[in-house]
């Protein structure tokens, strides 16, 4: 019976193996990303077992394993999946990346941390997020990307730069710009060359980045992230980290893009006859009689030229006549945008490589303008041996810019299109210039025949290397070297308004400058049980040489626009200037059972541009971190992760500051006949760093593991400000630079990200806002102890308890209706109904200078996004709404261009609705000449506008076709969209967003005659093999 027993058991035995390895078998199929294209290094694993394997450079995988079993597919950075396996013995996988991990790695100061580890304020932005934007420079791609960062792009012009600001402002003098680091090292950013009177349109050193070489983008928010930077840190820093070769097949990848640019707005005047309708009032209220300005009193004769032939007053003041000089400043077709790269990437494990072409060109929607940069990039990353790495890139960029004259001054061509005498011709009849009726300048010419050009060469080269001493110990150096060569033209000829005066004039600068950088830095990772140590000592030094040559010249040659022979010199010079600053920095992390961390950095900052006793500055932080939902008596299925941080620290700044600012200087001064020297600059040894010192609380949640919301409140106090302090008249000089203020910036910012669905079809939607209140709180004091306020700008006044930049006038308060309502004083000046009506603040029954209140602030009170991205199986879209909220801008354009404007200027066709007896219910000003008119167009409340905005600021729509048309290996993409497409704002000026005095600090805020932005409709197509 046992013997029977063990045969049956053995043949049951048997069937078992013989049907279990029937239904093992052979698994193949290939493993993609989003896009399609294959993914090397997949781990796959049969669920439960250590049967696994690894895809290879094609994504191509083999596994046995049997009906029913799960196979699990892991890669850093993408969602698991996992697929049963069924009859089919082909299983093929598209990953997606998993943005939300904990363990996503964020790039820091000198190193990378997992999200879960990270203690301090730092927004990541994905090249993916930007890639397809149509702008040139870094900065444009971020705007509604990071959250806390406000980017407001100054002017419509190509090539223009863009104002970025974290979490507010903290300087006064220096500048308010993040610091950027592409892969470790600072470059050179701002605007550098002539910009005088260019406005918004001031060229922007970080248009000649190339954005397709980045892989991705940091903001450094808080101080305890920032002052790893020390000196330079106060503004936040932004790390780029660029794109690197990855092991495989050589890949190809084309992008290319095409779009077309029209203005948003473009300016609306008054026709020719409504114009000299309104200067005809003007004129009689002054007592010259009706039709003065119709029948010549201006220069202008219209009623009286037989061409035009009008009969009556009635008839001239409703036609038109002359050329439209918007029109003619403004191209006739839209202005193309386009660019195109080529990357080639691939290598061994070994030897890997990466090379990027890319072509910019960007036409300006006016006359004259036009943008267009190439550049090329290689970088390789090489494996000595087990312990040493080398990484070495070089990237060469070549830019060109050209400009018409800005649009802050009165002789640009946008604004003398707007304010010319309407009613005359551009050409001549024998299509020569008209250089004779103007009152100030030929619109058309200008754009024409002024000249400004710059063209830019910048070359950044970047070696570095890595050795592993130990397993926890390693040691890194990098060096690199960044050079500018800019080269600038303004030509004025001798047929043109500004040019005329002089016979021609003409400006060359030359601008070289060389910056090197060199960063050693020790590395120390250690785990020791429950706890996990690491440490980074390092060292830096930079250097930057700047050799300047600027010759300007008149009584230019017929035939030339440089400076030549034969030209009269007007000023000639050159200058060589050098900085260096020496850095000593570290950092000490401790971490315990991967839930608690603490964080210390501490840099030191030697810098020339201070005395001896100043030169060092010193820049401390500490932050720290606690996961409770890690703990077993937290854990919920609702809170799946919640996260506590707190952080303080300090950082500097330095920038308002020249080489040679805390040093007595003298210059070359003859006296008659003999060579002589004067003091140009007394000394100012007690000189010192800007410090800002910023707390932060932040909160991180994640909801059903879906819903990530992340909450951060920030107080950033910078102390120490660089001004100009004021000086008794007998040392010979107004003032010294000293540090003498200070200001403060609260904050909340709100992050909340949604994977609404997934699956086929994909919903992920993100909300940032960002709140800011900024306050002066110190100034220079005068004798008496009282602080002393500051008038910049238009109408902007710097006094302590006031946001930065904020606008300070008279408030209007309608116009007056009845001759009751005119106080005597005011009465007495001439003044009748129809005119401006201020508010006697201080009762003393007149109106001047003493009635001036705080009237307007420049800073938005909140700003954000909200983005939303769609995808089912190959199509994708893709939406990003931009805003910003209780903002105001002193419209400055409406004291010329509106109705209390002088009467030489030509007038917006919204002030058409301007005081009249027959029109008493507004509140715009009856036309005015004389000093009455100079009481109209006070700086006041009238010329502030709300200008908060919601703008559409991008959409893409696209569809990468499936592999089954175009073959494995092989992705295909291709896209429609636009930039800037609506606009929502009850701003009157051509846009909400633009800053005529390009990035200073205390004059933002201010619209005069600048150019709009531009929407675009764009189509292009992504390519890979």
């Amino acid at each position: 019976m046992r013997s029977k027993f063990t045969q049956i058991l053995t043949l049951l035995l048997a069937f078992i193996v013989h049907v279990s390895f029937a239904q093992e078998k052979t698994i193949t199929g290939n493993v993609t990303d989003e896009t399609g294209l294959p993914l090397p290094g997949v781990n796959i694993v049969v669920k439960g077992t250590n049967n696994g394997t690894q895809t290879d450079f094609d994504g191509n995988y083999n596994i046995k394993a049997g009906n029913g079993q799960v196979l699990q597919f892991t890669y850093v950075g993408m969602t698991m999946e996992e697929r049963s396996v069924g009859t089919a013995s082909s299983i093929n996988v598209q990953m997606v990346e998993d943005t939300q991990a904990l363990e996503e790695v964020i790039v820091v100061g000198f190193g990378e941390q997992t999200k879960k580890s990270l203690t301090s304020a730092v927004s990541k932005v994905e090249a993916e997020n930007i890639k397809s934007i149509a702008t040139p420079t870094i900065s444009g791609a971020l705007q509604g990307a990071a959250n806390g960062l406000q980017v407001s792009q100054n002017s419509g012009a190509p090539g223009g730069a863009f104002s970025v600001r974290v979490r507010g402002s903290s300087s006064i003098t220096g500048s308010n710009e993040p610091l950027y680091v592409v892969d470790g090292v600072p470059i050179l950013t701002g605007s550098v060359g002539n910009n005088d009177a260019y406005g918004g349109q001031t060229n922007d050193l970080l248009a000649n980045l190339n954005l397709n070489d980045v892989e991705s983008i940091q903001v450094l928010k808080d101080a305890s992230s920032a002052a790893i930077y020390g000196a330079r840190g106060a503004n936040g820093v932004v790390l780029i980290t660029t794109k690197k070769g990855k092991a495989g097949r050589a890949a190809v990848e084309i992008n290319s893009y095409m779009g077309f640019q029209s203005a948003i707005n473009k300016p609306k005047i008054f026709r020719a006859g409504q114009y000299f309708q309104f200067a005809d009032i003007a004129l009689e209220s002054a007592g010259f009689g009706v039709g003065a300005a119709s029948n010549g009193a201006l220069g202008p004769d219209p009623f009286n030229d037989p061409a035009l032939g009008f009969s009556s007053l009635d008839e001239l003041y409703a036609s038109d006549w002359g050329d439209n000089y918007i029109d003619a400043v403004y191209k006739d077709n839209p202005a193309v945008v386009k660019q195109t790269d080529v990357t080639i990437s691939g290598g061994k494990e070994a030897a890997r490589f990466y090379t990027n072409f890319t072509d910019f060109q960007q036409d300006g929607v006016l006359q004259g303008q036009s943008f267009g940069k190439r550049s090329l990039t290689f970088t390789g990353n090489f494996k000595a041996s087990d312990r040493l790495d080398i990484d070495a890139s070089t990237t060469i960029t070549q830019s060109n810019n050209d400009r018409v004259n800005g649009d802050n001054n009165i002789y640009s061509a946008l604004t003398t299109s707007i304010l010319e005498y309407p009613g005359f011709n551009l050409y001549n009849e024998d299509g020569t210039f008209n250089t004779t009726d103007f009152g100030f300048s030929n619109p058309l010419q200008n754009a024409l025949e002024d000249e400004q050009k710059t063209r830019t060469f910048r070359m950044f080269s970047n070696l570095g290397l890595r050795y592993k001493i130990t397993n926890d110990l390693n040691i890194s150096t990098k060096a690199s070297l960044e050079r500018i060569d800019l080269k600038e033209l303004i030509f004025l000829p001798a047929t043109t308004y500004r040019g005329r005066g002089s016979n021609g004039s003409s400006y060359k600068g030359i601008h070289l400058i060389n910056r090197w950088n060199v960063t050693n830095t020790l590395n120390y990772n250690k785990t020791f049980g429950e706890f996990e140590l690491t440490g980074l000592l390092g060292f830096a030094f930079e250097g930057t040489n700047r050799d300047i040559t600027e010759v300007e010249t008149s009584q230019i040659p017929a035939g030339f626009e440089y400076p030549v022979a034969g030209a009269v010199p007007i000023t000639a010079s050159n200058y060589i200037t050098e900085n260096k600053i020496f850095s000593y920095f570290g950092r000490v992390g401790l971490s315990w059972k991967d839930k608690l961390f603490v964080e210390g950095t501490m840099r030191a900052d030697a810098s020339s541009v201070f005395g001896k006793d100043n030169a060092i500055g010193y820049f401390p932080a500490f932050s720290g971190a606690y996961i409770v939902s890690d703990e077993e008596w937290f854990k919920n299925d609702i809170l799946t992760t919640t996260k506590v941080r707190a952080s303080w620290g300090q950082t500097g700044n330095q920038s308002g500051l020249d080489n040679f600012a805390s040093r007595f200087l003298a210059g070359v001064a003859p006296y008659t006949t003999s060579p002589g020297t004067a003091i140009s600059q007394l000394a100012a040894p007690d000189l010192s760093w800007e410090t800002t010192t910023q707390t932060n609380f932040g909160l991180d949640i994640t909801v059903f593991n879906r819903i990530d919301i992340s909450y951060d409140y920030y107080i950033k106090k910078t102390d120490d400000l660089l001004l100009e302090r004021p000086l008794r008249n007998s040392s010979g000089f107004t003032s010294v630079f000293a540090n003498v203020g200070s200001m403060e910036n609260k904050g909340h910012e709100l992050a909340v990200s949604a994977r609404i669905f997934e699956g086929d079809f994909r919903w992920t939607s993100q909300v940032q806002l960002a709140w800011n209140q900024n306050e002066i709180t110190s100034l220079q004091r005068d004798a008496a102890g009282e602080y002393i306020p500051i008038d910049r700008g238009f109408a902007t006044r710097l006094a302590v308890g006031q946001p930065l930049g904020a606008f300070y006038g008279l408030r209007a308060d309608g116009v007056y209706q009845s001759v009751e309502e005119i106080p005597a004083s005011v009465r007495a000046r001439g003044v009748d109904v129809g005119d401006v009506r201020y508010m006697d603040v201080n009762g003393d029954g007149n109106i001047d200078a003493n009635d001036r209140v705080f009237i307007g602030n420049p800073n938005p009170g909140l700003i954000g996004n909200f983005r939303n991205t769609f995808s089912y199986k190959g199509f994708d879209l893709s939406a990003n709404f931009q805003f910003e909220n209780n903002k105001e801008l002193f419209n400055n354009s409406l004291a010329f261009a509106g109705s209390s404007g002088s009467i030489f200027y030509n007038k917006f066709t919204n002030q058409l609705n301007y005081w009249t007896p027959e029109n008493t219910d507004t509140d715009l000003p009856r036309p005015r000449y004389g000093s009455v008119q100079s009481f109209n167009n006070q700086d006041s409340s009238r010329f502030i506008e709300d200008a908060s905005y919601v703008r559409l600021k991008e959409i893409v729509f696209g569809y990468t076709l499936p592999s089954s048309l175009i073959g494995n290996n092989v992705s295909l993409r291709i896209f429609v969209g636009g930039d800037n497409l609506i606009t929502w704002t009850d701003y009157s000026g051509l846009d909400p967003e633009v800053n005529a005095f390009g990035n200073d600090n205390a004059s933002r805020g201010t619209d005069f005659f600048t150019q709009g932005l531009n929407k675009v409709y764009k189509f292009g197509v992504n390519f890979k093999f």
